[in-house]
């Protein structure tokens, strides 16, 4: 009887484990060694009626790409309204074929705020800084931590990582109405591996001698 109750307590506590942490929150993007999984913007600011940061993230629907992919963007090193971790990173999920808005910009701003209709639809994001110069950089991960295991669809590999999104973004002086871009390294859009490189004994094959998928090959969206 007392190892029966030493188990169902083992067994409770084991359920009660597993529950927190299906239901853990993302606070802010992940730390990894998987560069599949991480981009990266060098240089971000949010100045009170001077400037902000505009960034999209589009799901170009690449044929090596999962129809949804979660995404979590941070705004490294810098304050915002609240002085949360979770207020300094948006989360969520691009569907094939859509583009996410995401604002850094000060919580004082007149007209990018969510009492703006124009800002609060399920595609904007809103990352609200304190009302001071802020400046930092963005950093965005996967919400997938296994980006080289693919999901089969209709015998095809498809893949949820960053290589298969393109982003874009812009700090906007609005005085003056421009800005310069951003640069992300890590997307899509990122350079080509090329030259004659042996890859697991193939020739950027992705496959044991076996014929069995291991890794995905580098490049451009995985294609």
């Amino acid at each position: 009887m007392k190892n029966i109750k030493q188990l169902t307590l083992v067994a409770l506590f084991g359920v009660l484990y597993f529950a927190q942490v299906a239901g853990a929150v993302i606070e802010k993007e992940d730390t990894t060694r998987f560069s599949e999984r991480v981009a990266i913007s060098p240089y971000a600011q949010a100045v009170p009626n001077d400037s902000y940061t505009f960034i999209g993230i589009s799901h170009p629907s690449l044929d090596t790409a999962l129809t949804q992919i979660g995404v979590v963007l941070e705004a490294v090193g810098m304050g915002t309204a609240s002085g949360t971790q979770s207020s300094r990173s948006a989360v969520f999920t691009v569907d094939a074929g859509e583009t996410h808005r995401i604002f850094i910009v000060n919580a004082s701003h007149s007209s990018i705020n969510d009492q703006n209709s124009s800002f609060t639809d399920s595609r904007t994001h809103l990352i609200t800084t304190s009302n001071s110069a802020q400046f930092g950089s963005v950093r965005v991960t996967t919400v997938t931590k296994f980006p080289t295991t693919s999901t089969v669809v209709a015998t095809k590999d498809k893949f949820a990582n960053l290589g298969q999104l393109s982003m874009w973004g812009i700090v906007f002086v609005e005085a003056s109405s421009v800005g310069f871009a951003m640069e992300f390294i890590g997307d899509m859009a990122d350079s080509t591996v090329g030259g004659n490189i042996k890859f697991l004994k193939h020739n950027l094959d992705p496959t044991d001698a076996t014929g069995t998928r291991t890794i995905q090959p580098p490049g451009r969206g995985i294609n």
